[in-house]
């Protein structure tokens, strides 16, 4: 990982690897694919909870998208 941090910001070495570039790289967890016990997922932004997991990741996340669109409207309506 440090190698590829290092070859993008072009630096020879990996010890003159900026620190705020590594913080940075990682995203705050927006889902947990939770597989024991309850076998659900859960959207750690918008609070939804979908109970089958295997549909999930069949690709069944309509209700994961449109809650997250709805989040994000009703953010730009009070801004």
């Amino acid at each position: 990982m440090e190698l590829v941090i290092a070859m993008e910001q072009g630096i020879p070495e990996v010890g003159g690897i900026k620190r705020e570039a590594i913080a940075n790289m990682w995203k705050p967890e927006t889902r947990r694919y939770v597989f024991h016990p309850n076998r659900l997922v859960q959207d750690v932004r918008t609070g939804i909870q979908l109970p089958d997991l295997n549909s999930a990741l069949d690709g069944n996340i309509e209700p994961l998208i449109g809650a997250n669109i709805r989040m994000r409207q009703a953010s730009n309506l009070t801004l």
